[in-house]
């Protein structure tokens, strides 16, 4: 019989090539059945250079860096938490306080063109300087400035048009207005061969769902003679499935220079940046969640989101993100929203204190829903708990392919059929009501997976979360 062990990695999931001037700061949480590192679950390869500074926590075989260890680690680390007993974690010799990283302990480490360290803030200000590729000929270059022509180059690879020789290179940064995406790389029969630059650019806002998808994430699978290259992802990953990742599910060729920042479910491989890599990975860092599903009753499920605080200067553009944030306009309250009953919580564990930060927001909402052709109104459960401290706005929305399913031609890449004010922490919404399309129709009977945007705001200064969240709401229509 297969053993089916997950392996659950803050950086990678399962290394049998070379990772090397890389770091991750993930927070993890495994079953019994999980392998669980804070830098990669199982190495059969080589991890040179290589640090950790998440949170290993729930169940199964865990360590600090690496969970399994079979290949090389040369010059690694992961930082202890103060006060943690390292003495029943295999690793533990491999593990440093933030006090005694110091410069002395760094010797094999290039502190002047790829390692940022301040002598003064130690291991909280250690980071990566941004180092932009050489440039290289190529027989053919795509520029992508728009998500339309993002669109079009996950297409052209799919569909086996494209050619190995061609680069793709990004010129803006591009906010996928939370689509479901196809993976660039279906499988490895038609994996990405080409080169991507990111030129230093974000792609954000779009969702995977790694039970469609067996290689989830921006790039499914990249093969041998593929680069991808300064480029920064946000994201989430969905539903449990086989390989996944927020960046590249299964990496053959090369990554270099790149940043994700996600959300994820536990897939059978999962990873913070890169699920399955076997080949070259390096100057890359990983921020976010992985954690295994926890199965809740009435098909409810919850989103703690932990808005990560970067120090100086890891990648200029995760910074400029950071300082670019705004005071919205006032958000007018939801006048549905009523406050929530005790037992409504019930369904939910509330993280412990010291997990819970002014930045922190979470929400409950039903899996499904079921609406009638009369009304089209059902029950989404939408919840914001009372020991939430961001409120939210939700907006519910018909994907590109339901519309397609439907034969609905309005052109657009989604159709807003609800959007709900502002929910405060202590309140909620049960019964929404899903609108008409723009051309005055109903959705006709049937099943839709339709996509739920809940973007976060600070309740008092209406300041808006640098994270939106997008899942997916199944809804029967009879």
């Amino acid at each position: 019989m297969a053993h089916q062990t997950h392996r659950l990695g803050g950086f990678s999931a399962l290394n049998t090539g070379r990772i090397v001037d890389c770091y991750c700061q993930v927070k993890l949480r495994g079953n019994g059945s999980t392998l669980v590192g804070g830098f990669c679950g199982e190495n059969r390869g080589e991890l040179l250079r290589c640090f950790s500074r998440g949170q290993v926590l729930g169940k199964g075989k865990r360590g600090g860096f690496v969970a399994r260890q079979d290949g090389t680690v040369e010059h690694c680390f992961w930082q202890r938490r103060d006060g943690l007993d390292a003495s029943d974690w295999p690793d533990r010799d491999l593990s440093l306080t933030a006090g005694e990283i110091r410069r002395q302990r760094l010797q094999d480490w290039d502190l002047q063109g790829t390692w940022y360290f301040d002598s003064e803030t130690g291991a909280d200000g250690m980071g990566l300087y941004d180092v932009r590729p050489e440039e290289e000929e190529h027989d053919r270059v795509v520029e992508i400035g728009d998500a339309k022509a993002l669109l079009a180059f996950a297409r052209e690879v799919n569909s086996g048009e494209a050619h190995p020789g061609t680069l793709y290179r990004l010129t803006a940064d591009i906010d996928l207005g939370g689509r479901s995406w196809a993976p660039v790389g279906l499988d490895q029969e038609a994996a990405f061969q080409g080169r991507f630059d990111g030129g230093g650019h974000w792609i954000r806002n779009f969702t995977v769902s790694a039970r469609k998808y067996p290689f989830a994430g921006l790039f499914g699978c990249v093969g041998e003679p593929g680069t991808v290259c300064s480029v920064h992802v946000d994201c989430v990953l969905l539903g449990k499935g086989n390989c996944a990742a927020p960046l590249c599910a299964m990496n053959q060729g090369k990554i270099v220079n790149c940043t994700a920042v996600s959300h994820a479910d536990l897939s059978r491989y999962a990873g913070g940046l890169v699920a399955q890599n076997s080949g070259l990975v390096a100057r890359c860092a990983a921020f976010g969640v992985l954690k295994a599903a926890i199965p809740l009753p009435w098909q409810a499920s919850a989103l703690l989101l932990l808005l990560l605080c970067f120090p100086l200067p890891i990648y200029f553009a995760v910074t400029a993100q950071a300082e670019a944030q705004e005071v919205f306009a006032p958000v007018i309250l939801d006048p549905n929203a009523v406050p929530i009953q005790p037992d409504d919580e019930e369904i939910i564990t509330p993280p412990p204190a010291e997990e819970t930060t002014d930045t922190s927001a979470s929400f409950i909402m039903n899996a499904e829903m079921w609406v009638s052709t009369e009304n089209y109104a059902g029950s989404a459960g939408l919840r914001c708990p009372t020991w939430s401290t961001r409120g939210f706005v939700a907006t519910v929305r018909l994907t590109a392919e339901d519309m397609a399913r439907i034969g609905y031609q309005g052109g657009e890449e989604y159709v807003t059929l609800y959007q709900s004010g502002l929910i405060a922490p202590g309140y909620g919404v049960d019964v929404i009501t899903l609108g008409a399309l723009p051309d005055g129709s109903r959705l006709p009977a049937g099943e839709y997976e339709l996509s739920v945007l809940l973007e976060f705001y600070d309740v008092e200064t209406n300041e808006k979360s640098a994270v939106n969240t997008v899942i997916p709401l199944d809804v029967t229509v009879s």
